[in-house]
């Protein structure tokens, strides 16, 4: 793939790294919850929300500041990333209401436990609260895609996917929705071809708008390449 030119800074480094960390916080909140060591209601107090506040300031910083790479992967995410769960939920709900392969729905368990309202059961806030969070994620992941591996085939997106959904089969959230490990307690072949074919369609989606889009952005490794030659360069006219 050909990688285009652009200008880059130590700043503008320094706001990817803070926001891959920003967006790798709520997908690792869920896991943390599961171990019992903290509720997912203060985790997403403490770090789910001041996560998404960073994240959503360094997008805006990055236009502001003419940070083009990470303005193009923060835009780019959102739009990918809302567009690609959206297809994946097509996918999961039809696993999930028609061949009964998943327990519950997710999203409507991410609300009642970030809102504290697990035995007072869902309602219109703790649904909202749980969609926004599993969009979030959502985006979360694309824009970590389009940082490590910028501009690459579709298929690439799909080895990703797959990679978050065996890791999600065999983590402890897996407890929480009282499936266990590759949801063997639950629907032993349902449950995961289900949660497979739809981080395929979730993956497939994005893949092929970072494939095709103008404005994707180039990954870190080449970030830090140019970096790297630029210091290489100034120690040597110094010397």
């Amino acid at each position: 793939m050909t990688t285009k030119s652009y200008t880059v800074s130590y700043a503008e480094f320094v706001g990817t790294l803070i926001a891959l960390a920003a967006a790798s916080v709520s997908p690792l909140a869920f896991t943390v919850a599961a171990t019992g060591y903290m509720s997912m209601h203060t985790l997403g107090l403490v770090a789910i929300a001041p996560a998404v506040f960073i994240w959503l300031a360094i997008a805006v910083i990055s236009r502001l500041s003419g940070w083009r790479n990470l303005a193009s992967a923060t835009r780019l995410s959102i739009f990918a990333g809302v567009a690609s769960v959206v297809a994946m939920e097509v996918v999961r709900m039809f696993g999930f209401r028609v061949f009964h392969g998943m327990p519950g729905s997710l999203p409507m368990l991410l609300g009642v436990l970030l809102t504290n309202h697990f035995m007072e059961g869902p309602n219109w806030w703790t649904d909202l609260v749980g969609w926004a969070d599993h969009f979030w994620n959502g985006i979360g992941f694309v824009f970590i895609y389009f940082i490590v591996f910028g501009r690459q085939r579709w298929w690439v997106a799909i080895l990703y996917v797959l990679g978050i959904a065996t890791i999600f089969m065999l983590s402890p959230v897996m407890n929480i929705l009282g499936a266990g490990i590759f949801g063997q307690d639950f629907a032993p072949v349902k449950f995961p071809l289900t949660v497979y074919a739809a981080h395929l369609v979730y993956g497939i989606v994005f893949g092929y708008i970072g494939q095709r889009s103008a404005s994707t952005p180039v990954n870190i490794f080449h970030h830090i390449a140019v970096l790297i030659r630029r210091f290489n360069g100034i120690a040597k006219v110094s010397s």
